[in-house]
């Protein structure tokens, strides 16, 4: 198998030696530039996994050359190593970059090499989902194409037509599993809240008396509503302590960063949309957009609701959980306010009702 390669960027020769030397052996090979214009040159030339840029050099800021590299070589990881601890450049290398991780100097070794490690499994992640997003979209041609003589075959068909329709749904399944499994490799706790967010949404949406398909894009959307998570470092996920105003705004970004990612895959549902809305609230005092009511897609309004009713009834590492009592008085007294009165009068008749359980939830 071929080793992965990293590219480091920094305009200092003395940190790209001291890279050299922290990473002479690991499983992947380390490239250095000191000029970000030789290092797109040479990613032309090779599949690159990982690229750690500083933010301070000459030619290009760190926020500009992972801008190219997002939009060039949208498979290759990014992450930023820097001292500069401005919000202002954070905030543009999220934006413009869509950075995976954010380092400070000075870094310890460990620190570095784990970040690296974390960064390459993303990356292998990212060609899986590709490639399960392109069998979609070939399946999704071929379904099309023989839809096309659908009339004059219909006997002949059908059983060929059932059978790509499974393995469509086994395709979307994947490319889920995949995305879900993104979020997992940061941060196990999100994911077991994923999970749980999905199940809640699914049980309102059928108090609703949504169809089965409405209820099952509710289903698969929030199991991956966190998924732009991946983007904010697991350490201001877990930390304990109120939020600095970077950490605030790194948090807020990750509804547009879920977007992004899920925009250009060819769901049944509108999964991206929804994604980007579950932060959303009825006053229009949500985030990223402030979104008012109805203009807020139902589905992300069930989503809403369940998120809230899990995180306060799951332990998290920073903090115990307050229990469902107070999640239930939290939506009861917010409704048509906050959230959406009757998505909230579903969520209270199931707990009402006990028509979900509660295990593994406490935890």
């Amino acid at each position: 198998m071929t080793r992965p390669i990293v590219f480091f960027i920094d305009d200092e020769p003395n940190i790209l030696q001291a890279i050299l030397r922290i990473t002479r052996h690991e499983h992947y090979q380390v490239a250095t530039f000191e000029d970000p214009l030789k290092a797109l040159a040479g990613m032309a030339t090779r599949e690159v996994a990982v690229v750690v840029a500083d933010q301070r050099m000459p030619v290009m800021t760190g926020s500009e050359f992972l801008e190219k590299v997002r939009i060039q070589y949208p498979n290759t990881v990014r992450m930023m190593l820097s001292g500069d601890a401005e919000i202002d450049s954070v905030l543009s290398a999220i934006n413009k970059g869509k950075i995976f991780h954010f380092i400070r100097k000075p870094c310890g070794d460990d620190d570095l090499k784990s970040a690296i490690n974390e960064a390459i499994k993303q990356h292998f992640l990212i060609v899986e989902n590709n490639r399960l997003t392109e069998l979609t979209k070939r399946q999704n041609e071929e379904l099309i194409e023989l839809n096309k003589n659908l009339e004059k075959k219909v006997e002949q068909r059908t059983r060929k037509i059932k059978q790509k329709e499974f393995q469509l749904k086994e395709a979307l399944e994947g490319t889920i599993s995949a995305i879900a499994l993104t979020v997992e490799t940061r941060d196990p706790y999100t994911a077991g809240h994923q999970t749980r967010v999905a199940e809640l949404s699914c049980a309102i949406a059928k108090e609703m008396n949504l169809s089965p398909d409405q209820t099952e894009g509710i289903r698969l959307a929030g199991a991956i509503h966190d998924l732009g998570k991946i983007y904010v470092p697991a350490e201001i996920l877990n930390r304990p302590g109120r939020l600095t105003n970077i950490e605030r705004e790194l948090i807020h970004v990750h509804p547009q960063v879920g977007f992004d990612i899920l925009k250009d895959i060819s769901f049944p549902w509108p999964i991206a949309e929804i994604v980007y809305q579950h932060h959303e609230r009825m006053n229009g005092k949500g985030y990223p957009v402030g979104l008012p009511g109805e203009d807020i897609l139902l589905e992300a309004r069930i989503i809403a609701v369940a998120d809230v009713v899990e995180a306060m009834s799951s332990h998290r590492p920073y903090r115990p959980a307050p229990g469902i009592d107070l999640a239930l008085e939290e939506i009861s007294n917010n409704k048509d306010i906050l959230y959406d009165a009757d998505v909230v009068k579903a969520c209270l008749n199931i707990f009402a009702e006990k028509k979900i359980t509660l295990k593994g939830w406490m935890g």
